[in-house]
């Protein structure tokens, strides 16, 4: 019988290679993508019952696109549930609405023989029994599917409204995010210093001389031009990660939202602080309105070419920081928080240019 992979982006390509390993013969489901070998009409409950397994991709919206339960009983494993039986590390995995990403990479920095897998980009299928330790940054895409949470290490660091338009309410969101408290030893402790000690038994005082690096695209200073100081923190993809960074600054500065407000569904953000809020693209107009701030100026269907330009033309006598921390997933605008982020990071760094 044929398998079915549901799916075909990072985490669908990484069942591929997988599944060609394996010598397991299978096709393809995705909405968007064209190939020989993959079909785009989303298969009912009697084709989805035809194969002999379904792998499943972490960011499908099964209640979306089945909404009458066809899904429901259909054999299926996800990237994590194959990884969690066939690799044998020391598996610790972080979770949380902000501060995964940057946690995980600390922690990487400072854990010898370990890797940085799952939601950070490096998909857990194509790392399998390579290092002694897998830090697996978990999504709450990932943590709702995985039919089983075997980690020996986990670590919740906060819950914040995000994904509502995907999990359909905050409490669905948080019971997703939970899952990770059936670790082996679980904890809610942030700090990635006390972390590493808590994993290999070792006291902080041996790696307190190590510096570590901060993660691309958060928090990340790109240039000073005149007296203008661009701050890319592209990765901030939700509210709370906004929150986070506005608590950072201090000084005169300059705030550039952007991205799809809906991913959230929040009613209103009073935001003090900078001086001017720029918003925009092409979902602007929805984000203008939720937001309250004295000097805020839309810009709404324009680049962030135009913004840069209209920040570069302004003449502050004192020292101002732009911070571009959207708040919001990219939307329409841009294909991920790393692609804003190099076009921020690129016109910051040729403004003379």
């Amino acid at each position: 019988m044929t398998s079915l992979i549901f799916g075909y982006g990072v985490t669908g390509q990484s069942f591929e290679r997988y599944l060609n390993k394996k010598n397991i013969d299978f096709s393809i489901y995705d909405e968007k993508i064209s190939g020989s070998n993959i079909t785009n009409k989303l298969p009912n409950r009697d084709r989805l019952q035809s194969f002999e397994m379904i792998y499943l991709s972490p960011g499908i919206n099964l209640k979306q696109i089945y909404p009458n339960g066809e899904f429901e009983e259909i054999p299926y494993q996800t990237d994590l549930d194959i990884f969690f039986k066939e690799d044998n590390s020391y598996k610790i995995g972080i979770t949380g609405t902000n501060g995964k990403s940057s946690c995980c990479y600390y922690l990487h920095q400072l854990l010898e023989g370990s890797q940085l897998v799952g939601n950070i980009g490096n998909p857990v299928l194509d790392n399998i029994n390579k290092c002694a330790y897998s830090i697996i940054e978990l999504s709450s895409f990932q943590l709702e599917k995985a039919k089983f949470i075997e980690l020996d290490f986990g670590v919740l660091l906060n819950i914040e409204p995000d994904h509502i338009d995907h999990h359909g309410s905050f409490a669905e969101y948080a019971k997703a995010k939970n899952k990770i408290n059936k670790s082996k030893v679980f904890t809610k402790e942030a700090n990635p210093r006390k972390l590493w000690s808590m994993i290999t038994g070792e006291e902080q005082s041996s790696i307190r001389n190590i510096q570590l690096k901060n993660l691309p695209h958060r928090q990340e200073h790109i240039t000073t031009w005149k007296n203008l100081t661009f701050i890319n923190d592209s990765k901030a993809t939700n509210i709370a990660a906004l929150k986070y960074a506005l608590n950072k600054m201090s000084g005169q500065y300059l705030l550039i939202l952007c991205g799809d407000p809906n991913k959230e569904r929040y009613k209103n953000i009073e935001i003090t602080g900078p001086l001017k809020i720029y918003i925009f693209g092409t979902h602007a107009n929805d984000i203008y309105k939720k937001v309250t701030h004295p000097n805020k100026i839309l810009l709404h269907n324009k680049s962030i070419e135009t913004v840069i330009k209209l920040v570069a033309e302004d003449i502050y006598q004192n020292p101002t920081t732009i911070l571009f921390s959207p708040g919001h997933p990219s939307g329409k605008d841009f294909k991920n928080f790393e692609d804003r982020g190099k076009r921020f990071s690129n016109l910051a760094m040729n403004l003379d240019g």
